[in-house]
This record gives structure tokens, sequence and C-alpha cells, in this order.
């Protein structure tokens, strides 16, 4: 029971500074007046990288890596609800080539990455 817990607040903390490191970057795309999909492609891009790394790296040897890194950390920086209402939002402004291109380049980014790191 007591790993239950333990892994549940390494999820919490993990969660929280992934979320802050989510908006964070959404703001600074933002100031900089670039497109909030390129924030939403770089933070699944790193996301899906530091994941596939955080694998190699533990190999399974890391009770605190699966719990914090991957499941708090990274699942709360990695935008999936984002990524699709970037999508819908594209093709219901009548922009269907720039939702193609968001749909594209995040699936394609991840997998490529995925691939990379299992190398």
């Amino acid at each position: 029971m007591s790993m239950k817990i333990s892994s549940f607040a390494l999820v919490f903390l993990g969660g929280g500074l992934g979320a802050s490191l989510r908006y964070s970057t959404a703001l600074i795309f933002q100031m900089l007046q670039w497109s909030p999909w390129a924030s939403t492609l770089l933070v699944n891009g790193l996301g899906t990288f530091f994941y596939f790394l955080s694998l190699k790296w533990s190999q399974g040897q890391s009770e605190w890596a699966g719990p914090f890194i991957r499941l708090g950390l990274l699942g709360s920086l990695t935008t999936f609800s984002t990524f699709s209402f970037e999508v819908a939002n594209a093709v219901k402004n009548g922009q269907p080539t720039q939702a193609a291109a968001i749909l594209f380049l995040n699936i394609l980014t991840g997998v490529l990455i995925a691939i990379g790191m299992f190398r």
C-alpha cells in the first residue's frame, strides 16, 4: 500500500511540474506571437523523446521514473487534447490544409522520435 501512496505522490508532483512547463511554453509562444499549434508540436515532440529516453535510462531499475517522469511530468506536458482541439478548430475555421499539417506533423514527429529512440 505504501508504494501506491508514494507512486501517487510522484505522479502528483511530476504532473504539477509538467503542467507548469506546458503552460510556460504556451505563454512563451504567445509572447513571441508564434502559432499556438507550434507550441503543442514542440511539447509533444519533446515529451515523446524524453518518454523513450526515460525508458532507455531506467531499464526497469527505477521505481520513480515511471510514476514521476512518464505518468506525471510527461503525461501533463504532452497535450493530446490540445492537439485534437487545434486540428478541429482549424477544420471549423475553414483551414483544412493547416488542420492536415497539424495532424500530420504531430503524429509523424512522435512516431519518428519513438522509432529513433528504440534503436
